[in-house]
């Protein structure tokens, strides 16, 4: 059976100048993991986001203290159905929609502007999954499609510029609005989607969370048998790019005696280069090339979820901007360096080289 989330990713369309960093959790339209194992369209995660909230935990640059917060309940409070605590986040206002509506609002006073927009939808029907439109302060910020019961999320790694971009600041009431635009069914039978309008049963949630310093973030129990970390599975597909085989893809793997001690690789900065990423448990994995870190994926649960890193290297720059970063010579050798931080267990790092395609 054809994965429904796999074919209307393709339809994502990712806020203005997020496109290079909105990540693994984030909105990333052109990226799809073909698995082995389908998923139905009840399980796929809300379309336009690559990743399943609570399965998955990348964030942006959170360097801090080692210890983390008081582990919180085993069942954690839920805010109109989203976690109070997620990625990171602390949620800090939240709505669902009103029978017969087809969008949603709410207004909350940041108190700063590192955030998360959580959001959840459904048709109330049997298949399909809806179209959506999200704004904030009346600026379209993304759109795609979503469905089922999971949550999805979009953050914004270079927060202060995105906020601005976007009219958000602290101690000053700003507004997050959902809207559904229509349905969209997979004909499997035919191999294509097909479009109707909102159905009366539709319903759409939203959540704003802020995020908190990994030292103050309240991270699950950890369980008395952590899930072992497994090779990815199946083949990532990125839209328009090349992937190189599979024997030329780089592996970095945690030392079993010492998940803390670094691991390094060397590449050559050519074409580009994607990342997919797991950790056994929470923690950073701090990405640096020469030594200086550019990327910092977080884990905030024992889920070994899968988070990505993807690098047009004639145009990278971190978000934010990293002081002492000089961006590679094509062609150039790098180091590249995986230093772990906080994390108690397994991890690995698959390092895929490609090519956009012209």
């Amino acid at each position: 059976m054809i994965d429904l989330k796999e074919l209307l990713d393709d339809r994502s369309a990712p806020p203005t100048g997020l496109s290079q960093h909105l990540r693994l959790d984030e909105v990333q339209g052109r990226i799809a993991t073909r698995r082995r194992r389908r998923m139905t369209v009840g399980g796929a995660l809300a379309a336009v986001v690559a990743l399943v909230l609570i399965g998955y935990g990348v964030t942006p640059a959170l360097r801090s203290a080692p210890e983390p917060a008081v582990t919180p309940s085993p069942l954690p409070r839920l805010v109109e159905g989203f976690p109070e605590y997620a990625v990171g986040a602390h949620v800090v206002a939240a709505a669902k929609s009103a029978p017969g509506t087809t969008s949603v609002t709410i207004t909350w006073t940041p108190t700063t502007t590192d955030l998360r927009l959580f959001f959840r939808c459904g048709t109330g029907a049997a298949d399909g999954a809806l179209e959506y439109e999200m704004t904030v302060n009346g600026h379209p910020n993304h759109g795609g499609t979503c469905g089922g019961n999971g949550s999805s999320s979009v953050s914004w790694p270079d927060h202060q510029a995105t906020a601005a971009e976007f009219g958000v600041r602290t101690g000053t009431p700003a507004t997050l609005t959902m809207t559904a635009t229509g349905m969209v069914v997979w004909r499997d039978q035919e191999q294509r989607n097909e479009h109707f309008p909102v159905p009366p049963t539709a319903w759409l949630s939203v959540a704003v969370g802020e995020h908190l310093a990994y030292a103050d973030y309240p991270l699950p129990a950890r369980p008395a048998t952590l899930r072992p970390v497994v090779d990815f599975e199946g083949v990532f597909v990125m839209g328009g790019v090349d992937q190189a085989p599979e024997e030329e893809h780089l592996w970095l793997r945690s030392d079993p005696a010492d998940p803390l001690r670094p691991m390094s690789v060397t590449i050559v900065w050519q074409d580009r280069y994607d990342l997919r990423l797991r950790s056994q448990t929470p923690g950073t994995l701090g990405i640096s090339l020469d030594g200086v870190e550019v990327e910092s994926p977080t884990w905030w649960n024992y889920e070994t979820g899968e988070a990505g890193v993807y690098w047009q290297t004639a145009t990278y720059r971190p978000l934010p901007d990293v002081v002492g970063f000089t961006p590679p010579t094509l062609g150039s050798r790098v180091t590249l360096t995986v230093t772990p931080r906080n994390v108690t267990g397994t991890w690995v790092v698959e390092v895929i080289p490609g090519k956009d395609r012209p």
